[in-house]
């Protein structure tokens, strides 16, 4: 008897285009790869920062297509990697999100977002039907160029933008994104060298790359014309254009707060440079009493830096809100009213007795 083999997720088992934003402004389409099996019941849309495309998730897709029942859509956002059109709003960026999972035909989705991604989810967080939505991740958001004050990590993204020696551009980066113990412990790669010299010789390497693609596209005439066409600087702009603008009004935060079928994860890097912790803290988290809220030993990147903390993290908070969605629905079928100020979901949350857990909340709440 032959031994079953294991499924291969690590090509797509969809990619290819959505057109997003119909009814709403100018249209897109949104390039986008889906991982995983197709019946599986975790559904996850990673959501990725400032002029980042959907494959920069590649140590978080490479993790979560190994967990099982998972499946991972990755995707560009307008005007970035294969994604065409522009936006000059984090809002607009949420509602396309919204509007690819209504094409993939998802329901009770996982959003997790970095960066600006964090910030996209935010607005996600207010914006989505209760159908669409089983949890949220809020990683290292954008809050803002004055949040409180301009960072030095905002002044270095100025410098880096006008920055034309290619060593200190990627020493500027490194800064922006790392932290300096992360930069300066030994590449896994190459360990003869620290982590910010292998992330110069990438560039390098990528630039070369990026030479030999335009030395290729006269030869690629045919196969360009069918996917959709962008300026690479006024790409640029207009997502530098809903950084500076970038804020999130007050009625949001109160909206995502006043939502108890909302799980929503908040993640901070204690020496990220771009985004102020203590701020997240006052205004993020003191304003929609997220599920969880967690702070990594880590820089701006800490998809990256913590990348084992990072993928557990998630994984436990769907898991987590899994369990607390089945508790509600469990309230709802016995008339009973869910308390989001109770302490059912720090009781629920990365709790492997799931059963024993259950029940006792279910007493719990029939004491009350």
């Amino acid at each position: 008897m032959k031994e079953k083999q294991e499924e291969d997720f690590s090509t797509p088992n969809e990619k290819g285009y959505h057109t997003v934003g119909i009814n709403r402004g100018k249209p897109a389409k949104l390039y986008y790869e889906k991982y995983g099996n197709k019946n599986s019941k975790n559904k996850v849309l990673l959501v990725m920062g400032f002029m980042q495309p959907g494959s920069a998730w590649k140590f978080q897709l490479d993790y979560l297509v190994k967990q099982p029942d998972y499946e991972v859509c990755i995707y560009d956002h307008r005007g970035v990697g294969k994604s065409n059109s522009l936006s000059f709003s984090t809002q607009s960026l949420a509602h396309d999100a919204i509007d690819l999972v209504k094409c993939l035909k998802w329901e009770n989705v996982n959003y997790i977002g970095t960066s600006l991604g964090g910030s996209i989810c935010i607005f996600i967080s207010s914006f989505v039907e209760k159908e669409l939505v089983n949890s949220i991740v809020i990683s290292v958001p954008w809050l803002g160029l004055f949040s409180p004050v301009i960072s030095k990590g905002s002044i270095l993204f100025i410098k880096l933008a006008f920055e034309k020696n290619l060593r200190k551009k990627n020493e500027i980066n490194g800064k922006l994104l790392f932290s300096d113990h992360y930069l300066n412990s030994p590449s896994k790669s190459n360990p003869s060298k620290t982590k910010n010299e292998a992330m110069f010789d990438r560039m390098i390497k990528q630039q070369q790359q990026q030479q030999q693609q335009q030395q290729q596209q006269q030869q690629l005439q045919q196969i360009q014309k069918q996917q959709p066409k962008q300026n690479l600087s006024i790409s640029l702009i207009s997502n530098l254009i809903s950084l500076i603008c970038f804020r999130i009004p007050p009625f949001i935060l109160n909206d995502i707060k006043n939502k108890p079928y909302l799980n929503v994860c908040v993640i901070g890097g204690n020496k990220d440079i771009i985004v102020n912790l203590p701020w997240i803290k006052k205004k993020l988290v003191n304003n929609i009493k997220p599920m969880d809220f967690k702070i990594f030993d880590s820089g701006h990147s800490v998809n990256i830096e913590t990348v084992d903390q990072f993928n557990k993290t998630i994984v436990d908070h769907i898991e987590a809100s899994n369990r607390l969605n089945i508790l509600k629905k469990k309230n709802n079928c016995l008339n009973i009213p869910y308390n989001s100020n109770s302490n059912i979901k720090s009781n629920l949350l990365f709790n492997n007795n799931n059963t024993n857990n259950f029940f006792k909340n279910i007493f719990k709440l029939f004491k009350k």
